[in-house]
């Protein structure tokens, strides 16, 4: 039996007004609502840095029309944390920046910062309108991190366009 995840996006306007969404690496891009994170055990430090980070990062979703929405930084800031134990018990003592994420569109041909939230199983996917590329979260070190678009955890410093495997 398959329980759907509450509060789940349908339009730009519920992601712009809702809650907070999270950004998954190794699943292609899938967006988790907030409310859904006490069911993942990476997400529970990222619930208690909400409060810490709060104001550094403001993305605005604005709706572009035929359902899509447009995504813009509106606020930077700086936020300096040690990075966090690994799973696989490797301690990491160095000091990461927290820097802005890049939405990057290029070099794709006629590229436009048009998005579209697509339904991927009980979870939604942010994608680029009119291709099957989503939002992915690349880092050399942690392909297992996390990330929101309202409020960045530490290893934020990409957001690339992968190929939805699905």
């Amino acid at each position: 039996m398959t329980t759907l995840i509450p509060n789940a996006p349908t339009t730009p306007e519920n992601l712009a007004e809702g809650e907070k969404l999270i950004v998954s690496a190794h699943t292609g891009g899938v967006l988790v609502p907030d409310s859904f994170t006490d069911k993942r055990q990476h997400l529970k430090a990222l619930r208690e840095d909400h409060t810490r980070l709060s104001g550094h990062h403001t993305y605005r979703f604005s709706p572009a029309g035929d359902g899509g929405f447009t995504i813009q930084h509106s606020v930077t800031g700086r936020f300096v944390e040690p990075l966090r134990k690994a799973e696989a018990a490797i301690v990491y003592e160095n000091i990461r920046f927290q820097g802005p994420i890049l939405l990057e569109t290029g070099p794709l041909p006629g590229a436009r910062n048009v998005w579209q939230i697509r339904p991927a199983g009980h979870h939604y996917q942010l994608g680029l309108r009119d291709s099957h590329l989503v939002i992915g979260l690349t880092h050399p070190d942690h392909m297992d991190s996390w990330v929101t678009l309202v409020d960045p955890w530490w290893s934020t410093d990409r957001l690339w366009l992968i190929h939805d495997v699905e």
